[in-house]
């Protein structure tokens, strides 16, 4: 009577068990991690047996901001578990810091973890509490104008509007960026005053010149003003107010 005889596995073959295996104890700990706190009791075991651990930390931002404040903001994180360290708790605490715009977080195993910074672009400076400062395309706060700061940029004075005013910030700025544009950058605003919604005016620094404006009517008068603006309609007199503020009309002051 024959007897079947069970071969013992191959080398090869063992290699490919002890690797399936690893593979499926990496799984079981990368879903147990989605559901375990770094800090807690639990959390704190399963990094230590975690063979994914941060052993370098790259850091690229852009100016105003430095590697090395970046580094101050952030928590010890070299030896730290790669897969159990949550990206979205760094993201969101860096993101509550001055001049940070977006933060992208990637984890690249076994051992590195790079965050990258984009600084926010100031868009205008304002007055809170006595104090210049940077404000951003929607009207953000973006940190204390300091003097050596202030000296790199070329922005306007706008007075932040009272909530339930009806005035959107964002739009205005806009209406700048497209003002620096259409003038060539001759022409430096220097400050936006925001009245009584919809009124607004924009004075600029040379010549002298305030320019009357609202935010329902003033798409359809920038040809208007652009040409006022580059061809002053008398030489011999120095333009002082446009009223843009009637619907395809201009109204000009000038003095001599």
């Amino acid at each position: 009577m024959s007897q079947d005889i069970m071969p013992y596995p191959s080398f090869n073959g063992l290699f490919q068990l002890k690797r399936f295996l690893f593979m499926v104890l990496f799984a079981n700990l990368f879903a147990l991690s989605l559901f375990l706190n770094e800090k807690g009791f639990f959390g704190t075991r399963l990094q230590l047996i975690s063979p994914f651990r941060i052993q370098k930390v790259k850091i690229v931002t852009e100016w105003p901001l430095t590697v090395s404040e970046i580094q101050a903001w952030l928590p010890p994180l070299e030896g730290k578990s790669l897969v159990t360290l949550s990206s979205k708790d760094l993201v969101f605490n860096l993101q509550q810091r001055p001049w940070v715009e977006n933060v992208t977080v990637k984890k690249q195993f076994p051992d590195h973890l790079w965050i990258e910074i984009q600084t926010a672009r100031p868009r205008a400076l304002s007055i809170i509490k006595d104090s210049a400062y940077f404000i951003d395309a929607h009207g953000k706060v973006i940190d204390k104008a300091r003097p050596r700061m202030l000296k790199s940029f070329d922005l306007p004075f706008i007075n932040l509007p009272q909530k339930n005013s009806g005035w959107n910030v964002s739009e205005v700025l806009a209406l700048i960026e497209q003002f620096r544009f259409f003038s060539k950058a001759k022409y430096s605003i220097s400050q936006v005053v925001l009245d009584n919604y919809p009124y607004f005016k924009i004075f600029l620094d040379s010549p002298k010149l305030e320019i009357l404006l609202s935010l329902e009517t003033w798409k359809s008068q920038t040809t208007i003003l652009e040409t006022l603006l580059l061809d002053p309609p008398s030489q011999d007199r120095q333009v002082q107010r446009i009223n843009l503020i009637f619907p395809k009309k201009a109204v000009v002051s000038s003095h001599n």
